[in-house]
């Protein structure tokens, strides 16, 4: 098996087009391609899902255990699989935790270091020889040159390394990926022309170099407990909601969902199920398109099951007025980073006194009165999101596979057993039920 991280010495030198460029171009040679990224990021994977043809895989240890991590990992690889890191290779939240180094480490992949060379020199000697010593967990088994402005430039770049050197990527800026806020716009808003990023990408690098410097072991996969179908969950699926873990809707068929995607956008009517899943996204941008569907913001009103919604969804119940208070956008990021939350009420995802981890983005501020959560921000407790007997809504995106901690009955929570999206399909069963 093939398996390697794409890292970066920093934020923004190029490791989703440096990574999208190499997923095609395996493709190509007709192998099968996974693409992972690390950190609780939804916008790359879009990008891998284009290159790869098949979902891309969050891997996130903040959020999620050590043993979790390696479990995802081991369940979705194939012939070749393609890590791509977060921010640059050593950062992350508090000691490094949840960074690309400490993934790489943990999974025992190499690192292929991505160093953006404009206006340097000899001195990419100095820079990589720090990556590569600062930590020996790390294994930095080669590096890629990107913004290169000429051959003669690589050569300069090339001799002032001591690990091997890949090859170069020429400065190209009709392959750059466009940018909003902190991070690219999505590729279901604008989707690139992967196969001419694939031949800039590939153009002056050694492939089949870095094909031999990423063999590894191949995993032994732990298969999630599937229970037979026993309810349907419907989550919103089209250009303004899709910030989805796949683990998570894998969690949900395990548990015994039959997941129905629907579109705020487009359908007039909702599905037949027990439980609607409303994921992030950037429904401000068609505002007014989900406020003038009106027979399907009518069909919400009447809605009077079970309903989960994150950050965009959130935002959308208080667009349609199902849920009370108003949404005003904000010229900066009102949070911006993982978060640990617990519950002060009961709802279909968490019992009152239980803790949780998450993460939040987000430029707007929902003007309502909060119930839902208590968390910690810059020393304060702080009161985020909200909740009734059916909704859940919050800005926080939660991964199924984190563990809740006490404050809860549940035996399976109380041993720290991932409980989150069983307890989402107990309530769309119970739903169902009660419609006879």
């Amino acid at each position: 098996m093939k398996a390697f991280v794409i890292a970066g010495t920093h934020s923004g030198v190029g490791k989703t087009t440096v990574s999208i460029g190499l997923m095609a171009e395996f493709k190509r040679r007709g192998l099968a391609v996974q693409a992972f990224k690390i950190g609780p990021d939804y916008i790359d994977p879009s990008y891998h899902r284009l290159a790869t043809g098949r979902p891309s895989r969050n891997l996130d240890t903040w959020l999620c255990s050590k043993k979790t991590v390696q479990h995802s990992f081991a369940r979705a690889a194939l012939d070749v699989n393609v890590v791509e890191g977060v921010m640059g290779l050593f950062d992350g939240a508090k000691n490094g935790k949840g960074s690309t180094a400490e993934t790489a480490a943990l999974l025992g992949l190499p690192v292929i270091l991505v160093v953006d060379a404009k206006g340097m020199a000899q001195s990419a000697g100095a820079l990589v020889q720090g990556f590569a010593q600062y930590q020996q967990k790390t294994r930095i088994a080669g590096v890629i040159f990107n913004r290169v402005a000429s051959e003669g430039h690589y050569e300069y770049l090339k001799n002032a390394v001591k690990i091997p050197s890949l090859g170069w990527i020429a400065k190209n800026e009709d392959i750059e990926l466009p940018e909003r806020h902190l991070g690219l716009v999505p590729a279901n808003e604008r989707a690139p022309d992967i196969e001419r990023i694939r031949q800039r990408v590939i153009a002056h690098l050694d492939v089949d170099k870095l094909l031999k410097l990423s063999k590894i072991d191949t995993p032994r996969p732990q298969a999630l407990a599937k229970r037979k179908t026993r309810a349907r969950i419907a989550y919103a699926l089209d250009t303004a909601f899709h910030f989805y873990y796949e683990d998570n809707l894998d969690r949900l068929r395990a548990e015994g969902a039959e997941l129905v995607p629907f579109s705020p956008l487009e359908d007039e009517c909702l599905p037949d199920v027990g439980l609607l899943y409303f994921g992030g996204g950037f429904p401000e941008l068609f505002e007014q398109k989900l406020f003038n569907n009106k027979r399907f913001c009518e069909a919400m009103q009447r809605w009077q099951k079970p309903i989960y919604a994150e950050c965009g969804g959130l935002y959308y119940l208080s667009l349609i007025g199902k849920i009370p208070g108003t949404m005003q956008m904000k010229d900066r990021l009102q949070h911006f980073g993982y978060a640990q939350a617990t519950a002060q009420i009961d709802t279909c995802l968490l019992r009152a006194g239980e803790t949780v981890k998450g993460h939040m983005f987000h430029y707007s501020h929902w003007a309502g009165t909060p119930n839902l959560y208590t968390l910690e921000k810059r020393g304060l407790n702080l009161s985020e999101g909200y909740a009734n007997e059916m909704i859940h809504a919050s800005y926080l995106h939660v991964h199924f596979a984190s563990r809740v901690s006490p404050g809860t009955e549940d035996p399976l929570a109380a041993r720290g057993k991932p409980v989150l999206a069983r307890r989402l399909v107990d309530a769309a069963q119970a739903a169902q039920k009660e419609d006879g």
